[in-house]
């Protein structure tokens, strides 16, 4: 009996599975990357300008007479102590903001205390009870801020 070999022929695959493990794959490693770039830490905020120093000289002036302003309304009775310490905080986070890129005119004080520099927070902490306390404050305290805000605007650099 001679029986011819059976014979196969080979099979064709299907181009869905490789396809579809593409897509799996890709998925993955878009997932990974979307998972690692939400759960980065911020980058730090070095708080140094880069201004130029006659650049940096005409803020410190324009802060420094923004201030003496305040001093003299609130002195004068023609603004209240507590929005004199709402003008003198404005005016520093103002002056630290354009000087050196920190955007401490939007940070908290527990912002400023991590990224910030010390005495900076130091003063903002000073100045909110008398901005959000209950009670008006009185006004001879208030030439005790402004040496304070005049300290840190003056001695930034």
């Amino acid at each position: 009996m001679d029986a011819d070999p059976i014979y196969l022929a080979p099979q064709d695959y299907s181009i869905t599975w490789p396809v579809l493990g593409a897509f799996i794959v890709f998925g993955l490693i878009i997932w990974a990357v979307a998972i690692w770039m939400l759960t980065r830490r911020p980058e730090p905020e070095d708080g140094h300008g880069t201004l130029p120093p006659a650049a940096l000289a005409k803020l410190r002036r324009d802060a420094l007479r923004r201030i003496d302003e305040v001093d003299t309304a609130v002195g004068s009775g023609k603004m209240p102590a507590r929005r004199g310490h709402h003008e003198l905080s404005k005016t520093v986070r103002g002056f630290v903001s354009r000087s050196s890129g920190l955007k401490a005119e939007t940070m908290t004080a527990s912002d400023l205390r991590e990224r910030g520099p010390a005495h900076l927070a130091a003063l903002i902490e000073q100045y909110y009870p008398q901005q959000f306390g209950a009670a008006e404050t009185d006004a001879a305290s208030f030439p005790k801020s402004t040496a304070a805000a005049r300290e840190v605007v003056g001695g930034w650099s």
